[in-house]
Protein backbone atom coordinates (compact mmCIF):
# COMPACT_ATOMS: atom_id res chain seq x y z
CA UNK A 1 0.00 0.00 0.00
CA UNK A 2 1.48 3.63 -1.19
CA UNK A 3 1.78 6.07 1.77
CA UNK A 4 -0.87 8.26 0.33
CA UNK A 5 -3.06 5.32 0.23
CA UNK A 6 -2.51 4.76 3.79
CA UNK A 7 -3.29 8.37 4.27
CA UNK A 8 -6.68 8.34 2.91
CA UNK A 9 -7.57 4.85 4.62
CA UNK A 10 -6.35 6.07 7.74
CA UNK A 11 -8.66 8.89 7.70
CA UNK A 12 -11.48 6.62 6.57
CA UNK A 13 -10.68 5.02 9.51
CA UNK A 14 -11.13 7.84 11.42
CA UNK A 15 -14.45 8.30 9.49
CA UNK A 16 -13.29 11.71 7.86
CA UNK A 17 -14.63 11.61 5.10
CA UNK A 18 -14.52 14.94 3.08
CA UNK A 19 -11.30 16.43 3.10
CA UNK A 20 -8.90 17.21 -0.10
CA UNK A 21 -5.21 16.42 -0.14
CA UNK A 22 -3.34 18.39 -2.38
CA UNK A 23 0.64 17.78 -2.65
CA UNK A 24 3.36 16.35 -4.93
CA UNK A 25 5.47 14.94 -2.12
CA UNK A 26 4.73 12.26 0.15
CA UNK A 27 2.75 13.18 3.57
CA UNK A 28 5.29 11.75 6.35
CA UNK A 29 5.39 14.80 8.79
CA UNK A 30 2.94 17.06 10.23
CA UNK A 31 3.94 20.04 8.81
CA UNK A 32 3.61 18.65 5.47
CA UNK A 33 0.54 17.37 6.40
CA UNK A 34 -1.27 20.72 7.52
CA UNK A 35 0.05 21.88 4.27
CA UNK A 36 -1.60 19.50 1.92
CA UNK A 37 -5.03 18.65 3.83
CA UNK A 38 -8.02 20.81 3.92
CA UNK A 39 -11.40 19.72 5.29
CA UNK A 40 -14.70 20.43 3.15
CA UNK A 41 -16.98 22.46 5.38
CA UNK A 42 -19.62 22.95 3.45
CA UNK A 43 -21.00 23.71 -0.04
CA UNK A 44 -21.74 27.76 -1.27
CA UNK A 45 -24.31 28.92 -2.97
CA UNK A 46 -23.22 27.42 -6.41
CA UNK A 47 -22.58 24.34 -5.33
CA UNK A 48 -18.91 24.76 -4.75
CA UNK A 49 -16.70 23.11 -2.24
CA UNK A 50 -15.82 25.24 0.92
CA UNK A 51 -12.68 24.35 2.83
CA UNK A 52 -10.64 25.10 5.74
CA UNK A 53 -7.10 24.74 5.95
CA UNK A 54 -7.32 25.55 9.52
CA UNK A 55 -6.18 22.60 12.14
CA UNK A 56 -8.72 23.91 14.17
CA UNK A 57 -11.74 22.43 12.00
CA UNK A 58 -10.44 19.43 11.18
CA UNK A 59 -11.83 17.33 13.63
CA UNK A 60 -8.37 14.85 13.76
CA UNK A 61 -5.10 15.88 13.89
CA UNK A 62 -1.65 13.94 12.28
CA UNK A 63 -1.17 12.07 15.45
CA UNK A 64 -3.60 10.43 15.06
CA UNK A 65 -3.93 10.22 11.44
CA UNK A 66 0.03 8.68 11.85
CA UNK A 67 -1.34 6.22 14.49
CA UNK A 68 -4.16 4.71 12.54
CA UNK A 69 -1.67 4.84 9.57
CA UNK A 70 1.17 2.34 11.70
CA UNK A 71 -1.91 -0.14 12.30
CA UNK A 72 -2.02 -0.76 8.58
Amino acid sequence: MSLFSKVSQALENLKITKYVIRTDTLIDTEEKFNNAFTIVTGVDADGNSIESSDPNDWGVTWSQVKAEMEKL
